[in-house]
């Protein structure tokens, strides 16, 4: 079954990284910081359900965040650390299905992108991070689309794929 049809799909729990071998000398909130990351990029894109939107009553902190006045971490406490189906829009539900998969995109791009960092959940909760993944994000979000939207994603090399952009970006600007 397609992930955009099953809203009860959990792709990530805040529990999940919390339990068993997370680092002593880390606040447990540091286990939630890459999936608040991947929530804020879904609330920049307009890519949050809205009908979950308006049962969470979360409208004045995704508006707060919109501002960067609060953490990009924010909806921690408020979803009890989740990232769900039922939270996003059904494109936005089936990218995670094909991005998120543990092992394979975003934890993978995640770990290119900070390195050691994140695997010790190091990485901090700023919107300087963010400003870091969101357009690994972004990437690999329309390659998703050109390339179909598959239910998995194939996943070429973080860094050839980057200096493409970085090139195209490049030679686009005036």
């Amino acid at each position: 079954m397609e992930s955009h049809k099953r809203p009860d799909l959990e792709f990530d729990l805040w529990a999940w990284h919390t339990e068993g071998n997370f680092p002593k000398d880390q606040p447990p909130e540091q286990g939630y910081v890459h999936i608040g990351m991947f929530l804020a990029w879904l609330i920049e894109r307009d890519m949050l359900n809205p009908r979950w939107v308006a049962r969470a009553a979360v409208q004045p902190t995704i508006a707060s965040m919109r501002e960067a006045a609060v953490s990009p971490c924010a909806l921690r406490d408020v979803t009890d650390g989740r990232l769900g189906g039922d939270m996003m829009t059904a494109d936005a539900a089936a990218f995670a299905g094909a991005y998120y998969a543990p092992q394979y995109g975003y934890t993978q791009d995640w770990r290119r992108v900070f390195g050691k960092a994140a695997d010790k959940y190091a990485v901090p909760e700023t919107w300087e991070t963010y400003g870091r993944i969101a357009p690994v994000i972004d990437f690999r979000y329309a390659g998703w689309v050109k390339s179909g939207k598959p239910e998995l994603m194939d996943m070429p090399g973080l860094l050839g794929s980057l200096l493409k952009l970085w090139r195209s970006r490049r030679r686009s600007k005036p």
